[in-house]
């Protein structure tokens, strides 16, 4: 178990580190995009296609485009180079080739939001293959982040082994049968139970940050968590899991709500429970993968977003089954429990997947 465990929370990364040079421009403040047929000033707009011109000022100097996902350059309308990670074109030569015009445009599939294109000075030819990337703060926070939720994990396993597998149980999560539960003849309140609901927050923020921070042109809002430097990505994480927690804390409020509402005052802590359970579930699944996409290096962002799709239809899976089992102990009629769960589960997860994937 604890293999496992270690296997599934320690995420290695590495990533090249930045190096000295001598910037002469950054063409960002030249930057167009198109609107209605007609090319406008760069100010933030969303745009896969930036335009930009280059001319004699930039003789001299090596044009250098950088970005973390595949890019095309096109140079008078035609389409030149397709390349992932760095591009250095010499300008003395693209103005030789091009005979003095330089119009290019750089396209990506998705909304560009991290490109660099910079103008370099040529004395610095020999830096060029370490050109501005992310440093290693990030495969850092990953390790050090997976580690202290390790040993958090641990710590739980030791003080009250019976309670945290019962979290980490899938079987009684996808289980019809009314089980006696010791998360369920627990209180909500306990100690134990309190810092089991810090530590799920803490590991679905680590996730969410390791996905907002590979792919932020894909998620709504994903930019309020990238960071450039260890500290502020533990002050971020902190922030983000404290809001997970929050959320965490008003899902409660919500069930007890609705639950004296509807006459269902005894499936609280069960209900709660499921979720938590259900969440830590989801978690895993996506440490999990994510782990397989760094052994195997993959480079898609797509399938790092994907864990977020993966997500969301896993715990849509999980609130199905909940269903099933207030039908199994309750005898309420369906019509009054599927407005129930409408109230406390669907429609909050439909808030949530709004706002987070869309």
């Amino acid at each position: 178990m604890k293999r496992f465990l270690t296997f599934s929370f320690v995420l290695f990364l590495s990533l090249p580190g930045i190096s000295q040079r001598k910037v002469i421009q950054d063409l960002r403040q030249d930057w167009q995009v198109q609107r209605q047929e007609k090319l406008e000033k760069y100010s933030g707009q969303q745009s896969k296609t930036i335009y930009f011109v280059l001319d004699r000022k930039a003789k001299g100097s090596n044009l250098v485009i950088h970005d973390r996902q595949p890019f095309s350059l096109f140079i008078n309308g035609t389409l030149t180079r397709y390349c992932q990670d760095s591009l250095i074109l010499p300008v003395d030569s693209l103005w030789t080739l091009y005979r003095g015009k330089l119009f290019l445009a750089v396209h990506q599939e998705y909304p560009i939001y991290s490109l660099q294109t910079l103008l370099v000075s040529q004395t610095f030819e020999t830096d060029f293959e370490n050109l501005p990337r992310s440093g290693h703060f990030f495969s850092d926070f990953v390790i050090i982040a997976s580690l202290l939720i390790l040993i958090a994990l641990i710590g739980l396993l030791r003080v009250n082994t019976g309670l945290t597998l019962d979290y980490l149980n899938i079987i009684k999560l996808f289980s019809l049968k009314d089980r006696d539960e010791s998360t369920v003849a627990s209180r909500i309140g306990a100690s134990i139970n309190l810092f089991f609901f810090v530590l799920i927050s803490f590991f679905l923020g680590l996730v969410l940050m390791i996905i907002f921070n590979i792919t932020p042109e894909r998620v709504p809002h994903a930019e309020n968590f990238v960071f450039d430097s260890l500290l502020q990505a533990f002050l971020r994480w902190i922030l983000l899991s404290t809001l997970i927690l929050a959320l965490l804390a008003i899902k409660l409020i919500l069930i007890a709500s609705f639950s004296l509402l509807f006459g269902l005052r005894d499936s609280v802590r069960f209900q709660f429970f499921n979720f938590v359970r259900l969440l830590f579930v989801t978690t895993g699944l996506m440490a999990c993968l994510a782990v397989i996409y760094f052994i195997f290096h993959t480079q898609s962002h797509s399938l790092f977003y994907s864990l977020l799709t993966l997500g969301g239809f896993f715990i849509g899976i999980g609130t199905l089954f909940l269903f099933l089992k207030l039908l199994a102990r309750s005898s309420l009629p369906i019509f009054h429990l599927f407005s129930y769960l409408c109230a406390t589960e669907i429609i909050p997860l439909m808030i949530l997947g709004r706002v987070i994937l869309f």
